[in-house]
């Protein structure tokens, strides 16, 4: 587990809050459908998985944190919700 003077957390949270910093004109365009800011805490794992997929998964460069998350929980809604 990492902890506070660890580079590598440091690096997590920094790529964490660029991200957050086109969220602004996400949230403008998101309101329209309707948004709530929550805030949830999440396994180093899971944030390091997030961050793969941002990387090497999407083609879009500016696609946000928020859009990723949003995708895969509709994903698994649909999944479970269908029965499979």
């Amino acid at each position: 587990m990492s902890n506070k003077n660890d580079g590598a957390s440091k690096g997590l949270l920094s790529s964490i809050q660029d991200a957050g910093k086109g969220v602004k004109e996400q949230n403008n365009n998101a309101v329209k459908e309707g948004t709530s800011k929550r805030s949830y805490m999440l396994k180093n794992s899971t944030i390091k998985k997030l961050q793969e997929l941002k990387v090497f998964v999407y083609t879009d460069p500016d696609i946000t944190y928020n859009e990723i998350v949003d995708e895969a929980i509709n994903e698994l809604y649909n999944l479970r919700k269908s029965g499979k």
